[in-house]
């Protein structure tokens, strides 16, 4: 009770210019009707914009909360999209996803990094892909404790696995340092048909990706001359400075795989 009246004592001048403040405009709202409807629409004003406020406050929790919900059901389809291909029942899925933010993004050098907020302590490892909801985003790297270091498909150091679709055609897929949407799919032999608009899909013969998953088409492609492969350029489906939601791939049996490397 005692610091109830200290915290009055300490605040009375401001509690009175409030008192004085509230009672001046009661009674230029009774003195006249003028006064009245102005009062009346400052009124109407202050209170719209504070329940406008209060509403999309509380749209912005909303729309918090189905986007957390759209998220988890995205993930849950995406891990059974993978492991329809590739599990014998449905008691031995061969990949677990998991749910990441980017927090940190590079598409401006040669050798693009990104980092994710999920780490050890959410069983995140090196060596797992990264995904998003429109195609491939980069590998696990490094791990701390909190967060993970992913080398992006923008990193002239990395090699992906890809196919073609119609024919199932595999070879590299790797970037070389210059269009940012762009990536070369190498050693596909000039006897297999491509042509502009080909969709190009994961291998499947990694650790990283599942086979399958969706990068890009053809936007155009050339014969290397003496060579006997095709030249060609892919354009990727996802733009990876605007991703923001990404799924972290756990593919159970790696470690096995590699054992046997």
């Amino acid at each position: 009770m005692q610091q109830i009246i200290n915290a009055i004592l300490r605040n009375k001048t401001f509690i009175l210019f409030i008192t004085l403040l509230f009672l001046s405009l009661i009674f230029l709202r009774n003195r006249s009707l003028y006064h009245q409807s102005k009062f009346n629409k400052i009124s109407i004003e202050f209170t719209g914009r504070l329940f406008n406020i209060s509403a999309s406050f509380k749209e912005y929790l909303n729309l918090k909360k189905t986007n957390e919900a759209l998220l988890y059901e995205n993930k849950k389809l995406i891990e059974k999209k993978i492991n329809s291909k590739e599990h014998l029942n449905e008691f031995n899925d061969l990949y677990h996803v998991f749910n990441g933010k980017i927090v940190k993004n590079s598409i401006k050098s040669s050798k693009n990094y990104l980092i994710i907020n999920k780490g050890k302590k959410d069983s995140i490892y090196k060596e797992m892909g990264v995904i998003s909801s429109n195609g491939i985003i980069g590998v696990i790297s490094s791990v701390s404790e909190n967060y993970s270091s992913v080398i992006s498909v923008l990193n002239t150091d990395l090699q992906v696995n890809a196919k073609f679709k119609k024919n199932n055609a595999f070879g590299s897929l790797n970037w070389d340092g210059k269009k940012i949407n762009q990536l070369k799919l190498n050693d596909i032999p000039v006897i297999n048909d491509v042509r502009i608009g080909d969709t190009i899909v994961t291998g499947g013969m990694s650790t990283y990706f599942p086979d399958g998953i969706f990068i890009g088409l053809v936007s155009n492609y050339s014969f290397i001359a003496g060579k006997g492969y095709y030249n060609i350029d892919v354009e990727l489906n996802n733009s990876i400075g605007n991703e923001v939601n990404v799924y972290i791939i756990n593919n159970l049996n790696q470690l096995e795989i590699k054992n046997l490397e």
